[in-house]
C-alpha cells in the first residue's frame, strides 16, 4: 500500500516546520488577555460609578428630609426668634455671603429630628430669614389691612453613605 505516488504515506519525509501556527496562537491569546482585562476594567468602572450615584442618591433623599423639617419650622402658628440660635438667623446686611456658606455646619444647625439609615451623620438644616416686605407685589382693597411677606431661604445639608459625598438643597418660602 504504501506506494511513491500515495501523498500521505508514513515513509514521506518530515518537512523542516517554523512555528507559524504557534506564534499566531500566542498573539490571538494575548489579544484575548488584553480584551478580557479591558473588560473586567470597564465592569469595575461601572460598580463604582453605580456606588457612587446610589451614595448621591441617599444623601439627595436625607437632604430633603432635613429641608422639609425646615420649612415646618415656617408653618408653625408664631415662629420663634430668628437671633442667630437653633439653625434660625436672621437678615444679613447687603453684600455679606449667605449663611449656609460660612457657617460650621455641625456645629451651626439644627440636626434632623429622625433616624435616617445608610449615611454617615444625620442631614442638618438652617433657615435664614433673607426679607419682610410690607404687601409686595399686592393690591390693597379700602379697607384691608395691608399684608406683610416674610421670605426665607430654607437649606438642607446631609452626606452620603461614605462621608466624602455632600449635598446642599435650598428653597425659598414665603410666609404671610
Amino acid at each position: 500500500m504504501n506506494s511513491p505516488h500515495n501523498r500521505y504515506s508514513a515513509a514521506r519525509p518530515a518537512v523542516a516546520q517554523r512555528g507559524v501556527v504557534l506564534v499566531i496562537a500566542l498573539v490571538m491569546l494575548v489579544m484575548m488577555t488584553l480584551m478580557a482585562l479591558s473588560a473586567a476594567q470597564v465592569t469595575g468602572l461601572n460598580e463604582r460609578m453605580v456606588g457612587f450615584a446610589r451614595d448621591r442618591d441617599v444623601a439627595f433623599q436625607a437632604a430633603e428630609a432635613a429641608l422639609r423639617e425646615g420649612e415646618r419650622v415656617l408653618q408653625q402658628a408664631v415662629l420663634p426668634a430668628f437671633d442667630g440660635t437653633a439653625g434660625l438667623y436672621p437678615v444679613l446686611p447687603p453684600g455679606d455671603p449667605p449663611r449656609w456658606k460660612t457657617i460650621t455646619w455641625p456645629t451651626s444647625s439644627v440636626s434632623y429630628g429622625g433616624t435616617i439609615a445608610g449615611v454617615a451623620a444625620q442631614p442638618r438644616y438652617i433657615v435664614e430669614e433673607i426679607a419682610i416686605l410690607p404687601g409686595a407685589g399686592e393690591s390693597l382693597d379700602a379697607g384691608e389691612p395691608e399684608t406683610t411677606n416674610a421670605y426665607y431661604r430654607v437649606t438642607g445639608r446631609a452626606v452620603g453613605g461614605e462621608g466624602n459625598t455632600v449635598v446642599v438643597l435650598q428653597t425659598t418660602y414665603r410666609r404671610r
